[in-house]
This record gives structure tokens, sequence and C-alpha cells, in this order.
């Protein structure tokens, strides 16, 4: 299953891809992007596995940038 969130405060596109890395190496991410100019963050991954995905990819966002927020 696909979600979207809104990001807040992304900084600049390099940081954005940054965090896209990184979210896509968590465990049960089937797919991750950032959208820069958009401010949105996609993840493919199980339903049930978006709580605890949620967390690690706010903590992988904090790593480059401690001023983005994941907006759920």
């Amino acid at each position: 299953m696909k979600k979207k969130f809104k990001l807040d405060a992304v900084d600049c596109a390099n940081c954005a891809e940054k965090m896209a890395e990184l979210i896509r190496k968590i465990p049960g991410v089937q797919a991750a992007s950032i959208n820069f100019m958009t401010q949105r963050l996609i993840i493919e991954a199980e339903e049930s596995d978006f709580p605890a995905i949620l967390k690690q990819a706010q903590a992988a966002c904090d790593k480059v940038d401690d001023g983005c927020l994941i907006m759920v």
C-alpha cells in the first residue's frame, strides 16, 4: 500500500534525497520517495508496518535535517 505524507521544513533537494535513501533502508519499506518541490513523502509498505516505519522514518529525517517533520 502507498501512503503520502506532507513534510514540513525540508531545506534542500539534496537533503530530501538523503532522507529518502535512509527511509528505503528501513525493514518493510518496499519503496520511498520525497518530492522536494511539493514537500511530499511517499512510502510503499504493508499497512500493518506503517506505525513502526513512520517512527523510523522520522528518526531518519532527523539525522539529515533536525527541523523536518513528517505530518501524519
